[in-house]
């Protein structure tokens, strides 16, 4: 006799089956989660690892000092840091596994931007000392040297007395080296010079809050650190440009820095005036130069001006002497103008879309003039125009006779060299602007300012 079994009983003993399978799957699914996740996390820790492996590479590769594209010494250093200002060295004590059988551990630094001045730019040493060598030097740090704050070390000699490189070799190179310690950072002046530290005195504090150190003259300490920069990132005269992309990261930019100019020096005007009918003039500054590339005609010139619009200011790049006080006096002019030189480095503390208005002195002398005045305009938000003198207006037409290579190539004399150039077109010559043709630059500036 054949037994059927109850339908519904074989229906439930399917559903048991079923609900076992489900739960099967459901714990193997689990499972397989769990083994993916360990072995992702294994997979990301060896990663990490290698990584690590790879910088600490990396770093025993990576020399301490290094040329910048522009030929400038650089070096970043971190670890134990010693400076013995006395035999201008910096120790950096490393331990014995840091350092391969070939690796360079000394270099000669030199802490200023333009490679090429040779005076009153002292040389400095990077040492590197294993630690099994450390008791070969004497070199201690006693507990006020200690310093938890980094630091920079850099040469306030060179060609510093000159207003315009005061700023594009030490104080603007400083800024964008010193910007991302956030005023938390050692400023250590080699070649210290008094009388210019205390000039610029206003905007070293606002880099700083700590005074600054004529290392120098610290014989007879040790001076330590965990971290320090020799030398200062440069690329371009007073621009940050595109080869300065790690200083962005920090909030690098010229706009910046005019902004902590003006914190310095209390400046009121962040914005020039908007010339519109019936209301105030605008200023226009004249600098005027004393020795050499004289405007000769500078009130025919100031009179010109005023039947343009403007009211005149005339001053000279003497008065750069006492900067806080130029300083507010240029900011509350519109418009800049002078012949190519120093002078034209106070466009710094011109307001926001003010104009800047450089003769370019006779002799082929544009690219030269562009590179220190025009150039950094567009990143000081300043518009710039310009006027060439010609050799008429030029005193050197009164000098040399109608075909010498002064007045007929002087693309000659620049092929001499920079100082048969500079002694000739830069030195030697003054200038009586044709007022007719400067005018049509004078109404291109107001212009400007109207569309402003």
């Amino acid at each position: 006799m054949i037994s059927v079994s109850n339908p519904v009983l074989v229906r439930s003993r399917c559903s048991r089956s079923e609900l076992k399978g489900v739960s099967i799957m459901f714990w193997g699914l689990i499972l397989c989660l769990i083994c993916s996740f360990s072995i992702w996390t294994n997979l990301r820790t060896l990663s990490h690892h290698t990584s690590l492996i790879k910088s600490e590479d990396d770093m025993k590769r990576e020399p301490l000092c290094r040329k910048l594209p522009d030929g400038v010494d650089y070096c970043e250093i971190e670890g134990d840091i010693r400076i013995e200002a006395n035999t201008s060295t910096i120790y950096v004590f490393t331990p014995d596994e840091r350092l391969g059988p070939n690796s360079t551990t000394s270099w000669r630094t030199k802490p200023y931007i333009r490679w090429y001045i040779q005076r009153n730019v002292k040389l400095w040493k990077v040492q590197i000392v294993r630690y099994s060598e450390r008791e070969n030097y004497n070199v201690k740090c006693k507990h006020d040297k200690y310093h938890t704050a980094p630091a920079i070390l850099f040469s306030v000699g060179g060609q510093v007395g000159n207003y315009y490189h005061s700023f594009s070799d030490v104080i603007f190179p400083l800024y964008t080296t010193s910007y991302r310690f956030q005023r938390d950072v050692h400023f250590l002046a080699s070649d210290y010079q008094g009388w210019w530290i205390n000039k610029f005195q206003d905007i070293f504090n606002v880099l700083t809050r700590h005074p600054i150190v004529d290392i120098d003259n610290e014989c007879w300490e040790v001076h330590c650190y965990k971290k320090m920069v020799v030398g200062l990132k440069y690329h371009v005269d007073l621009v940050v440009d595109d080869r300065s992309v790690s200083e962005y990261s920090t909030g690098v930019s010229m706009q910046n820095f005019r902004h902590l100019l003006r914190d310095a020096y209390s400046l009121e005007r962040k914005t020039s005036i908007s010339r519109q009918r019936g209301s105030t003039s605008p200023r226009l500054m004249i600098v005027s130069r004393k020795k050499t590339r004289v405007i000769l005609n500078q009130e025919e010139i100031s009179q010109v001006a005023r039947e343009v619009g403007f009211e005149v200011v005339l001053a000279d790049d003497v008065s750069t002497f006492d900067v806080p006080r130029f300083a507010n006096l240029v900011n509350s002019c519109d418009v800049l103008m002078g012949i190519h030189g120093a002078g034209l480095t106070n466009m710094l503390f011109l307001p926001d879309n003010a104009v800047l208005i450089q003769l370019i002195p006779f002799g082929e002398l544009s690219v030269i003039a562009r590179i220190d005045y025009r150039d950094p305009t567009p990143g000081m938000n300043i518009q710039y125009l310009e006027y060439e003198i010609s050799a008429n207006e030029s005193t050197l037409s009164h000098q040399y006779p109608i075909d010498h290579p002064v007045l007929r190539d002087p693309g000659s004399i620049h092929k001499k060299g920079w100082y048969a150039m500079s002694s000739v077109y830069l030195d030697n010559q003054n200038v009586t602007v044709d007022v007719g043709k400067l005018s049509a630059t004078l109404v291109q500036a107001m212009k400007l300012l109207v569309r402003n």
